[in-house]
């Protein structure tokens, strides 16, 4: 008769102390400008679960701080190469890098609008809702992990 014990996964850190040094190692690495897949500790689908079941030692708010350092880093890389303190900077794979790592896309032209309350843009800030930090850590690792979601959709870890 299979036992819960018996049927779950050998823990890589199971203690409450391995937990932590682990997010702290993840945060650090991911604060560097680093991706969560080049992280030497694990996978971006043990990080994710540790993260799921583990929140107390994953702490939400560290690993959305992390995140944002991160994104500072390269940001950092832009500025200074656009003021041209970096030698050899290349604009366009900075950009490239950009455009993967946060998001970045070119503008329309309707889109640079300054206004947020432009036509289309009011009805969708009446429906934006406030998110827990965990919410929007969990959404986050969802991002940093859908490519070992399904593709169809129906996968239970769907970002919202």
């Amino acid at each position: 008769m299979p036992t819960p014990e018996r049927d779950a996964p050998a823990l890589k850190w199971p203690t409450r102390a391995t937990r932590r040094r682990a997010c702290e190692a993840l945060c650090a690495h991911i604060a560097a400008g680093y991706s969560i897949d080049s992280f030497p500790g694990a996978d971006r689908t043990a990080i994710r679960y540790y993260a799921e079941q583990f929140p107390e030692d994953f702490p939400p708010e560290k690993l959305e701080e992390a995140m944002r350092l991160g994104l500072l880093e390269w940001e950092k890389i832009g500025k200074e190469g656009a003021k041209g303190d970096l030698a050899k900077f290349n604009a366009s794979a900075w950009t490239f890098t950009m455009k993967n790592r946060a998001g970045w896309r070119d503008r329309s032209e309707a889109d640079t609008r300054d206004n947020p309350l432009a036509p289309g843009e009011a009805k969708r800030n009446e429906n934006f809702k406030p998110r827990s930090s965990e919410e929007i850590a969990l959404g986050v690792l969802a991002l940093l992990t859908a490519k070992d979601m399904p593709t169809d959709g129906n996968g239970s870890q769907d970002a919202d």
